[in-house]
């Protein structure tokens, strides 16, 4: 929401505003969370299939 004062165009963050970005900033947060422990995973997955390789090479 956008208030004309007399030193200009002041903006000024709303409750209703405040609380979706706050909402925003935990979805961000939880992505990041999940995308992480995803990358984690696939690492171990591939760490497995090459120790998996290596034992069949022997």
């Amino acid at each position: 929401m956008k208030i004309k004062t007399k030193e200009g165009e002041k903006e000024i963050m709303t409750v209703a505003n405040k609380e979706m970005q706050e909402e925003m900033v935990g979805v961000l947060n939880a992505i990041s969370i999940v995308s992480k422990r995803l990358a984690n995973r696939l690492l171990e997955l591939e760490e497995e299939k090459e120790k998996k390789g290596e034992r069949e090479d022997e």
